[in-house]
């Protein structure tokens, strides 16, 4: 993409639905504005510019929004989207085109089949669908546009398919987690932290085979009384499908916490959760003993183990480093 002193870049994004990919597009939106670039959220699900139907979270980063008619459609100018709703690019001739991979499993891949790594990815890309956020329709990867990647995942998927046009367009955490100021290490409770939204079914499984163990699901609660929780348990387990770099690991992490998961999607690499091995577990019933002794020792050990992650930790501190450098390269035409 060739950034010039008069480029608008658009960024698609739904208007309401919030998840860690939402976020992100807000925030590149704000990073191109505070480093004075023009850039505009456009929601592609908004009919009007006056539509009040706007999660209220995004006002953070971006109080104004365009629509798809806005877009201006020249070639100076660049239209970004997410993996989710490619079929924007599909009403314009002119501009210059991106596709930011914040996942991968919610993309139907180029043979018109569902990604078969994880068949969840069909139902959150069903959802998606439904909140007007992506396309049923099988398409191929377009090679000829440039292809941005959220996660190492992303990076080798796109390898895969032969793509040769991909940059590294990253992501950070929400500022109160990088914040570290109220992170302790002592008088924490034997928490073992899970989203019921992710690896449910395995999950389960694990908290039959330890009820003695202190579960609590994360859900139904603010931002602010997820922040206080995860400064005060001691490990996060995740055996979900992992299908970007998820925000929730990182959060618990950088909270204090030990952090158990599986080896599907981001997780199965050494670089988007980059914690010891020993923490990482195929998810399968042979497994199980093996996991719940892990996670015993984080307990009882936890003085220990916590120190295990700190390059983790560390890597998540950089994050927004990391992004403001990609941001950086890409208004300096390195991706070009």
């Amino acid at each position: 993409m060739l950034f010039k002193e008069d480029t608008v870049v658009y960024v698609g994004c739904p208007k309401f639905y919030k998840t860690g990919g939402t976020e992100l597009a807000h925030q590149l939106v704000k990073t191109l504005r505070d480093k004075g670039k023009n850039a505009e959220i456009v929601y592609f699900d908004a009919k009007t510019v006056d539509d009040k139907n706007i999660n209220p979270s995004f006002t953070k980063y971006v109080k104004n929004h365009v629509i798809t008619k806005d877009i201006e459609d020249v070639s100076d100018n660049i239209l970004i989207t997410p993996e989710v709703k490619t079929d924007l690019l599909d009403s314009f001739t002119n501009i210059q085109k991106a596709i930011w991979w914040m996942s991968v499993d919610n993309y139907l891949v180029n043979d018109g089949f569902i990604n078969k790594m994880h068949c969840i990815g069909f139902l959150r890309t069903v959802k998606a669908f439904l909140l007007g956020c992506g396309s049923l329709k099988a398409k191929k990867i377009d090679k000829n546009i440039d292809h941005l990647y959220q996660s190492e995942y992303a990076r080798d998927f796109l390898v895969s398919k032969g793509i040769t046009r991909i940059y590294e367009l990253s992501d950070y955490l929400n500022d109160a987690y990088l914040d570290t100021r109220k992170v302790r290490y002592k008088d924490r409770k034997d928490n073992v932290l899970y989203n019921p939204r992710k690896g449910a079914k395995f999950t389960k499984k694990l908290i039959k085979a330890a009820p003695d163990l202190n579960w609590k699901p994360i859900q139904n609660m603010t931002t602010d009384e997820v922040r206080d929780l995860l400064l005060h348990s001691k490990v996060y387990v995740d055996f979900g499908n992992h299908p970007g770099k998820d925000r929730f690991p990182r959060e618990a992490a950088i909270s204090g916490c030990c952090i158990i998961t599986d080896r599907r999607g981001s997780a199965g690499n050494e670089i988007d959760i980059k914690i010891p091995e020993k923490y990482k577990f195929v998810d399968n019933n042979e497994n199980i003993d093996k996991i719940i002794s892990e996670i015993r020792s984080c307990l009882y050990n936890y003085s220990n183990n916590i120190k295990e992650y700190e390059e983790y930790r560390q890597r998540i501190l950089n994050e927004k480093e990391v992004f403001n450098e990609n941001v950086e390269d890409m208004i300096s035409n390195k991706y070009n």
